[in-house]
């Protein structure tokens, strides 16, 4: 007898899920008061989704550590997508980044009030959030090069392997350190 519910079932319910509420994160900026809802918006919606393909990307390396055929060229297709994401939020964190630097913008606020807390948030933020873009190119193109040739266990595959790691904790630390940035001081 089949059962009722399948561990895809559940996995698929899952990620709808956790899918759904990441994304409607963002969206709670168009409650809020502001003058570049716009770009705040697209900003953490372009995060958000960046986050959750790296998720996918992150967990794409197994199948290639383990030499599953096909595994690398899924992985390449789905780094190249999440690099684009990479760049797209990276292009509206600037455009948000001209109302952070304004006058009486939250930079003013938060060296006003607590300058140590926007070294240590916001610069550095801003300098990890910028990693991920050449890792994952990296990545990729590494990938592109010996997908053919990837063995379990290769130098090559661990290489690539690291590279996608770190790109996966450079997202998710600016990610944690952005959100922590919007509930200081919403711009």
């Amino acid at each position: 007898m089949r059962p009722l519910f399948t561990a895809r079932d559940f996995a698929v319910t899952q990620a709808s899920i956790a899918a759904l509420l990441f994304l409607s994160i963002p969206l709670f900026n168009v409650m809020g008061f502001s003058n570049h809802k716009l770009a705040a918006i697209l900003h953490g919606l372009g995060a958000t989704v960046t986050v959750i393909m790296s998720c996918q990307t992150l967990h794409l390396i197994y199948p290639m550590l383990r030499g599953k055929a096909g595994a690398p060229a899924r992985l390449e297709w789905m780094l190249w997508l999440t690099n684009l994401m990479v760049l797209l939020t990276i292009v509206f964190g600037n455009w948000l980044y001209i109302a952070y630097r304004a006058p009486d913008g939250p930079q003013e606020w938060l060296l006003y009030h607590s300058p140590a807390l926007h070294l240590i948030v916001m610069e550095y933020k801003e300098f990890v959030s910028l990693y991920p873009l050449p890792l994952g190119i990296a990545a990729a193109v590494l990938l592109r090069r010996f997908r053919h040739a990837l063995e379990p266990g290769s130098a090559a595959s661990g290489i690539i392997a690291l590279l996608i790691t770190l790109f996966w904790i450079c997202l998710l630390i600016g990610f944690v350190f952005g959100i922590g940035l919007a509930k200081l001081r919403m711009v």
